[in-house]
């Protein structure tokens, strides 16, 4: 079973975005399956760490890229989706922090664990509205 499916998310017709989020949901399901293994085998705990930090990459270029297609598009309620994805980052940094700190990886996978519920919102009241506009001014410019 995953931790998230593609399916519980909104499709956007801005097809960067919708990949970007399918390909998010991939290493979030891989995060959760190799945090599985590692509470059986400590030694899978280099992979996860791997895999961790391959997600704070993609977040931070994912968010970076929908923020320049705002900017592009003249998106209206740019600043408020920019510090949503602000705020993300922020806690999961809080969290990588603590994690190197205390070298306890629980609190990270913790995270990664609820973190659905605040993509599923995110998704589904941010970007799929700012998908439907940058939509409709790529066909005006069309």
């Amino acid at each position: 079973m995953a931790l998230l499916y593609i399916e519980s998310v909104e499709y956007l017709e801005v097809q960067q975005m919708q990949e970007t989020h399918e390909n998010e949901i991939k290493i979030l399901n891989e995060i959760d399956r190799l945090a599985t293994q590692y509470s059986m085998d400590k030694s899978k705990l280099t992979e996860v760490e791997t895999k961790i930090e391959k997600y704070l990459v993609h977040l931070k270029t994912h968010f970076s890229s929908e923020e320049e297609l705002m900017h592009r598009y003249n998106y209206p309620n740019y600043e408020m989706h920019k510090l949503a994805h602000d705020m993300f980052i922020a806690d999961l940094e809080i969290t990588l922090k603590q994690w190197h700190l205390h070298n306890n990886i629980d609190k990270v996978i913790h995270f990664i664990r609820k973190s659905p519920e605040w993509i599923i919102l995110h998704i589904n009241t941010m970007d799929a509205p700012t998908s439907a506009y940058i939509t409709q001014k790529m066909k005006i410019k069309q």
